[in-house]
This record gives structure tokens, sequence and C-alpha cells, in this order.
């Protein structure tokens, strides 16, 4: 792959996320977050990328991946008007097929489309399939971009929680009700130190630890290190309710985290 089809997916792509473009102020303020999302997870996914020391070909496929992951957001959200899958689709799939329609990678060798068509349609399940058939190098694509995706979210995530007060956009949170207390699900699965489930989410509170969840399914050292760096684990932890149980949360993911850099630390 190169830089050339790079810049040549860049245009085709602007070209498309306009066909979504409304006079309807809602849909036209996340479909513009969702292209600022994109390009924000670009920037990561090369950060992650550069610091595994892959090649340049590699950095521009991992690049591409992170264009296209989110491609069947724009017609997900202008057709149901909510990014919530179970309620509408499955953004990575319709992603998928989208890009197939257009026919937009046949310009790539085989062994390349597949790579990008699968590392799309993984990059949100629970966790990466364990497929016998899954070579070394698409798990290594999927985890770039699970990595590079979650950082983003939890950056949106950070800084909407310290404008709530003035501006809250309901579509991020999926339409929840913003009552108190947490379900047990999401609680259990945190102290287990596993990914929380979307479907055990019941209110605005279990959003918030479904996305603070995430840190147990990132893979790569330099992902931790920008967390730290920008404070968004923090800054979503200060925005939960005070409580008994929060505090219990947030001890706990606190200790999970210097476990982690200690790991680091002791590997280096």
């Amino acid at each position: 792959m190169q830089k050339e089809d790079l810049d040549y997916f860049r245009e085709w792509f602007f070209e498309y996320v306009n066909r979504f473009f409304s006079s309807d102020s809602f849909i036209r303020e996340n479909i513009e977050l969702k292209i600022e999302h994109t390009r924000r997870v670009c920037e990561n996914i090369l950060l992650i990328a550069k610091s595994e020391k892959i090649s340049e070909k590699e950095c521009i496929l991992a690049e591409t991946i992170a264009l296209f992951h989110d491609l069947g957001r724009f017609e997900q959200f202008t057709k149901y008007n909510t990014f919530n899958d179970s309620e509408s689709e499955n953004h990575a799939v319709l992603g998928v097929k989208i890009l197939n329609k257009e026919g937009i990678l046949t310009r790539l060798p085989g062994n390349e489309i597949r790579l990008i068509l699968k590392a799309v349609e993984y990059h949100n399940l629970m966790e990466i399939p364990g497929d016998v058939a899954l070579s070394d190098k698409l798990h290594f694509f999927c985890r770039l971009i699970r990595d590079a995706d979650k950082i983003d979210i939890l950056r949106l995530a950070s800084e909407g929680y310290a404008e709530e007060e003035k501006c809250r956009n309901p579509a991020l949170e999926l339409y929840l009700p913003d009552t108190k207390g947490y379900s047990e699900p999401m609680v259990s699965e945190i102290l287990n130190n596993r990914m929380a489930r979307i479907e055990d989410m019941k209110n605005r509170n279990d959003i918030k630890l479904l996305r603070l969840s995430w840190i147990f399914d990132l893979n790569f050292p330099v992902t931790f290190t920008l967390l730290k760096e920008y404070g968004y684990l923090e800054s979503i932890i200060s925005s939960l309710p005070e409580s008994k149980e929060t505090e219990v949360l947030k001890k706990h993911l606190e200790k999970y985290l210097d476990t982690i850099e200690s790991e680091a630390r002791s590997f280096s």
C-alpha cells in the first residue's frame, strides 16, 4: 500500500460524508462530531503504530483502517438518529457493507483488502475473535484500531462530562436516563477486571462505568501513557456521584493502572 492510496481514500471519505450533511442541526452536529472523531483516531493510530516501530507502509495501512473504522456511523445516525447499534444496526458491519458496495478498496491487493475489512468489522466487538484463522498481523492491526478508537471516545467523554451542565449531547449517552446509582453487573465486571457490557447499562452513570472499564482491553504501553498524560480517566471518575461504591471503584481502577505502570517499568 502506498501514500497515494491513502490520499485517494481521504478524498473519497470526505466526498462520501458530505452526502450526510443536513439542515437538521442535531444530525449535522453529530455528523461533524464523527468526522472529527475519525480525524483524531487517525492521529492516535499513527502515534501507537510508530511507538511499535512498524514500517511506513504498515503505518499507512493502519491509518486507512482508522479512516474507515466508523464509516457506517454516518448512514446509521442519519437513518436511525442514534449511535446505539442494538437499536439500529451494527455500525462496523454496516461500514464493511458500504466499503464493499462502493468498491473503494479495489485498487489494493486482496490480502490488504481483507485485513482492512476485518479490522473494521472487529473494532467494536467485546473482544477480538479467537479464530485460529486470525493471523498475527490482523490481530496486531485489530488491537491498534481498538486502542486508537477508545482513546478518542474517552477524550470525548471526559470533555463532555466537564461541560455537561452547559451542553449535553444525548446521542453520545445513548439516550439513557440520568438516574441515581449503578447497575450491579457494571460494578461487578470492573471489580473483576473485565470490560462491562452495553446491554447491562441502565443509566448515564453506567455508560461512564462502561467507558472506564475499557482500560481492561487496552493493548499498547503508549495507550496507557496517553491516558495518563491527558487525564481522561480521572476526568470521567470525577464526574461520578460521590458514594462509597464510587470510592471502591475509583481505588480499584487506580490500583489496576498502578500495576500496569509498574509492570511496564520492570519490562523496560
